[in-house]
């Protein structure tokens, strides 16, 4: 499915149609898709709320470094998300053949228009 304003990554168009084939992973097994917060039906408008009372890191930890689960202070918390340790794994970087460590700051420093330290 395309949805008009739909921003895609790593996914291959098929332009005669104007059509994404989500089934190619000839770039990578790992494509996302984003669009307009406007378009789903249920969401709160203007999506803002106050700081969360939990937090869940979701990282690829192919190493065992980061227990399972953990409860942290709100400093610990901000040198995790700063330090964004994560793994490199064969599917989601190309020639990636065993798992290698890596630090990513935010879990996505990559897209970070601004300094680590501002978003935590």
């Amino acid at each position: 499915m395309n949805i008009v304003g739909q921003m895609t990554e790593f996914s291959i168009l098929k332009e005669d149609v104007m059509q994404n084939v989500w089934y190619d992973i000839s770039i990578t097994e790992n494509t996302r898709a984003s669009y307009p917060l406007e378009y789903i039906p249920n969401a709160k408008i203007p999506a803002v709320g106050g700081h969360p009372k939990n937090i869940i890191f979701l990282t690829c930890d192919a190493f065992g470094v980061i227990p399972p689960v953990s409860k942290l202070t709100t400093s610990q918390a901000m040198y995790h998300f700063i330090a964004g340790y994560t793994a490199k794994v064969a599917g989601t970087e190309m020639g990636i053949k065993e798992p290698s460590p890596t630090f990513s700051a935010c879990f996505g420093e990559a897209f970070l228009p601004l300094h680590p330290n501002t978003y935590a």
